[in-house]
């Protein structure tokens, strides 16, 4: 348990989790938090406006807001363990 503490890819899921669960109580109403907070929502605003304006889609976006903003700071994680993963080994 101690060994998961020490991992960015921990730390970062629960940053990200914390974001998402202001978000969904309603503190975060205008998304601001979520989209400051994650690099690749500005890159697909256009596509992420269209499903939230789609009333067929509307159900769909804070889902997939979730989900990218998840991955995201998930896969920084990893990446940022495995570096300094090889870092320790070498040195």
């Amino acid at each position: 348990m101690l060994n998961i503490l020490k991992k960015l890819t921990f730390w970062f899921v629960i940053f990200s989790l914390t974001v998402c669960f202001i978000n969904l109580s309603g503190n975060d109403d205008k998304n601001i938090l979520i989209y400051l907070t994650n690099p690749i929502n500005p890159l697909l605003n256009d596509w992420l406006t269209k499903i939230n304006t789609n009333p067929e889609t509307n159900s769909l976006f804070r889902p997939l807001i979730y989900l990218f903003h998840l991955i995201f700071w998930g896969g920084v994680g990893f990446i940022l363990d495995r570096v300094i993963m090889k870092l320790n080994r070498k040195g």
